[in-house]
């Protein structure tokens, strides 16, 4: 065998062994590693993506986590059934709002409907510590965290916007909605409950002489 041929196969092979050792670590990783996970509220509120069991059952002992809130995937999907016997294995609550338009099923729902429902699931101290994800971790998650801090924590839509863009990045998708449906929902959802609550206070407040 000559030194060139020598070369080449063992060019061949180191290219073979790094080939099928990025193969390995890129499908491994998700079964060691917590995916997009991140702290919201301290102690309180995390989010992330789909987590395989081994990040997840890390992720309920390290955090104690109570309740679980998913936000994709449709109730009898395999992901969804799984993660579902997997919370309840751990004795965790399992709430399912999935951010889609849902105006053609029995119980008709807009995308703002089902971001004030999933608002309101983040802002219920008896969720705590509560992880809320979708697939990837990074659009209905991050619209939900948007929902959650400008209907619930009195910030501008500026605001919220900015911690996500700070920490995940704002992501465009061409199907479906994203972080700018949030324009939309600050207007109509966001901005009159404040106007009622505030009206609500102000009725209920103490007359002064």
């Amino acid at each position: 065998m000559t030194n060139r041929r020598k070369w080449l196969r063992g060019g061949l092979a180191i290219g073979l062994t790094g080939l099928a050792g990025h193969q390995l670590w890129r499908h491994g990783h998700d079964y060691v590693f917590a995916e997009q996970f991140a702290e919201v509220v301290p102690g309180k509120i995390y989010r992330g993506a789909w987590q395989k069991e081994w990040p997840m059952r890390r992720i309920a002992r390290d955090y104690k986590i109570k309740s679980i809130l998913a936000l994709a995937h449709p109730y009898d999907s395999a992901i969804a059934v799984k993660e579902r016997a997997l919370a309840k294995e751990l004795g965790i609550n399992w709430i399912h709002k999935p951010i889609i338009d849902q105006r053609n099923e029995a119980v008709p729902k807009t995308i703002f409907d089902i971001l004030d429902e999933a608002a309101s699931v983040l802002n219920d101290p008896a969720n705590y510590p509560i992880f809320f994800h979708c697939h990837h971790g990074l659009n209905r998650v991050s619209m939900a965290q948007i929902a959650y801090r400008t209907k619930y924590c009195g910030w501008t839509l500026d605001r919220a916007t900015d911690e996500v863009a700070s920490s995940f990045g704002l992501v465009k998708v061409n199907h479906g909605p994203d972080y700018r449906t949030m324009i939309q929902y600050y207007d109509k959802n966001v901005l009159p409950y404040r106007e009622n609550t505030q009206a609500i206070a102000a009725k209920d407040a103490p007359a002064t002489r």
